[in-house]
């Protein structure tokens, strides 16, 4: 196969030995550009299981999303794509089997008949789905559960760490798992955790308006991919402490991360935090390895890469040049960690506290526009509907450092040609609303009883 780059990219090439500060360096495993060969292939084709939540929990609003997000679902697949459409409350419902989509108009109708009732056996409905699917999947077909639901599971199996299994399981066994959530108290912890077991994408929102782009984004993405299940580790070298930006990594010991998928010609990221101690090796200060799965099924490794930097004193240290891109992406990925601080802080009902916190980020010298934009929305929205400023930290925060080629390409500092310039702003516009849904208008808002959940 083609091989990936892996780029250690750090924020200064040089290092203070036992400096106070942590230095923080960019990782970034590469995709190789499209063969040739494969030239601009339409997607592969598609069998999709829409497994809709028709539980009483869901009436009103959601169920409305829900089945229109679904009609236009199927108003966007090919001819040579196939439907299935799971419906379930106490019971499961299939009310379509595995079909081409040749007729759009009797598959919308048979959505639209889906009325909400019952309790929620939401794992029952993701099972019957998947069943729908295993008969049929081929590796030169993509096979997709979309569940659309407000994820309060209250019948069948509940316990999530077990539907994350199966989860996982199905996605090992060809079948990719996204998610919808829906509704204004919809579980977050289970919807979010069954996306990323199930390798796909985690969204919600109030309306079908909401979720549009998003359904189109990753449909291409799992059409385009070049590797699966890409995971990285690090681990420290010798009186060199790191961990990964988001996760706390102690006495040097590995952990790994899941990163995703990775497109042709993208790339995926992670930012290292090191903490570089007087008895540190310039030339092996950390070891950064990544593994994966390729669309064959095969497992692969690469790496390790080293990251190394020269030694320097504090008068060379401090002249130093900042690459502006690299600087823009490690922000990134800091602020999503103190965003998930702020939100643990909300969950817990200290308003007062994560607002701070939001003022505190706010003054960050070098924050990005967008971000300052993102950061300004979640403190408003955080007085206005404390439930819905939690959901929305925790499904911003978790897509904040996914990169694209054309991400690079709109990045901070790097020239584009005006040809670029509207996929720039159509992504830097994304980036700002990751994670963000129409707001409901609440009876009670963050600062005058909201109860967020507790994941």
């Amino acid at each position: 196969m083609n091989q990936p780059k892996i780029e250690i990219l750090p924020l200064k090439k040089g290092f203070l030995r036992a400096a106070s500060d942590a230095s923080h360096v960019l990782v970034r495993l590469v995709a190789p550009a499209k063969p040739a060969d494969l030239g601009e292939t339409p997607r592969a084709p598609l069998d999709l299981a829409l497994v809709i939540d028709r539980s009483s929990s869901m009436s009103g609003r959601p169920i409305e999303a829900a089945l229109e997000s679904a009609v236009r679902i199927v108003q966007g697949l090919r001819p040579d794509d196939r439907v299935t459409i799971v419906a379930f409350d106490d019971r499961i419902e299939v009310v379509q089997s595995l079909v081409e989509v040749t007729d759009r108009e009797a598959l919308a109708q048979r959505i639209k008949s889906i009325d909400a009732r019952g309790s929620t056996n939401l794992f029952g409905g993701w099972e019957e789905g998947v069943k729908q699917l295993a008969p049929f999947t081929r590796k030169d077909r993509i096979a997709r559960v979309i569940l659309l639901s407000d994820g309060q599971a209250n019948q069948g199996l509940v316990n999530e760490q077990e539907i994350f299994a199966q989860v996982a399981k199905a996605a090992g066994a060809g079948i990719t798992t996204s998610t919808v959530g829906l509704g204004h108290g919809f579980n977050e912890s289970l919807m979010t955790g069954m996306a990323t077991a199930g390798e796909g994408v985690a969204n919600f929102g109030q309306t079908a308006d909401d979720l549009d782009e998003a359904f189109e984004e990753q449909f291409a993405i799992i059409s385009n991919s070049f590797l699966r299940q890409v995971k990285v580790s690090v681990q420290g070298g010798s009186d060199v402490q790191v961990r990964l930006v988001g996760e706390i990594l102690q006495n040097g010991a590995t952990r790994s991360r899941k990163l995703g998928t990775l497109p042709w010609d993208a790339s995926l990221v992670a930012v290292v935090e090191l903490k570089i101690g007087a008895l540190a090796k310039p030339d092996a200060l950390a070891a950064v390895n990544f593994e994966a799965i390729t669309k064959e099924g095969e497992a692969v490794k690469f790496g390790p890469a080293l990251i190394a930097l020269p030694e320097v004193d504090l008068a060379a240290f401090s002249v130093l040049p900042v690459d502006a891109d690299v600087a823009a992406l490690i922000d990134e990925a800091i602020v999503a960690e103190k965003i998930e601080a702020i939100e643990a802080l909300t969950r817990s009902h200290k308003f007062a506290d994560a607002k701070l916190a939001f003022e505190e980020l706010l003054k960050r010298p070098g924050l990005s526009d967008w971000a300052k934009q993102k950061i300004e929305y979640l403190k408003q929205l955080l007085d206005e509907d404390a439930i819905m400023a939690a959901k929305e930290m925790r499904y911003g925060r978790t897509r904040m450092m996914s990169q694209s080629k054309m991400a690079a390409m709109a990045c901070y500092s790097m020239p584009v040609t005006e040809e670029d310039e509207a996929t720039k702003e159509s992504y830097l516009r994304r980036k700002r609303a990751d994670g963000r849904a129409s707001k409901p208008k609440p009876s009670q808002g963050g600062t005058t009883g909201g109860q967020p959940p507790q994941a």
